[in-house]
């Protein structure tokens, strides 16, 4: 089993997660997913919720899965300015008290590159020119460009 997690814990590194938008879709799709066993009789209503259920699981695990970290923030930014904004002033944020595991935010004076030789995600400081770059885990040693960033001090 420690092979499986770890394996696993490797597998979603760089990846976004859940966090409460994730929830919100998954709810939203056993409510579509309970109209469709609704409606079975009714074919069509029924296969019109049961489309819709799918699109929206695969939206969700679409979102957990995303290596674009930053958007799928802005995604749940906007969901959470959405929910405030959709409670009166009595109703408290429904998700406001829950943990969601360690989110972190993408740092911006980082760049993330793959190594050539072993693929391994290596996070690099996002300063202009040119860089010999060591991979620790195959200790390979490699040239990358950045073009965009601090310039070198």
């Amino acid at each position: 089993m420690g092979k499986f997690l770890f394996r696993l814990r490797l597998f979603m590194q760089n990846r976004y997660g859940t966090d409460p938008l994730y929830y919100a879709l998954m709810v939203l799709f056993l409510i579509l997913l309970a109209l469709h066993f609704a409606f079975v009789r009714i074919t069509v209503v029924g296969r019109v919720f049961n489309v819709l259920s799918w699109i929206v699981l695969i939206y969700a695990f679409y979102r957990v899965f995303s290596r674009n970290i930053e958007r799928r923030s802005r995604e749940n930014q906007a969901f959470m300015r959405l929910l405030g904004r959709a409670g009166s002033a009595n109703v408290t944020n429904p998700f406001e008290n829950m943990s969601f595991g360690n989110i972190q935010k993408p740092e911006a004076d980082k760049k993330y590159i793959k190594c050539p030789k072993c693929k391994a995600t290596l996070r690099v400081p996002r300063q202009k020119g040119k860089h010999t770059v060591r991979c620790p885990r195959c200790d390979n040693r490699f040239q990358i460009r950045i073009f965009f960033g601090e310039k070198n001090k």
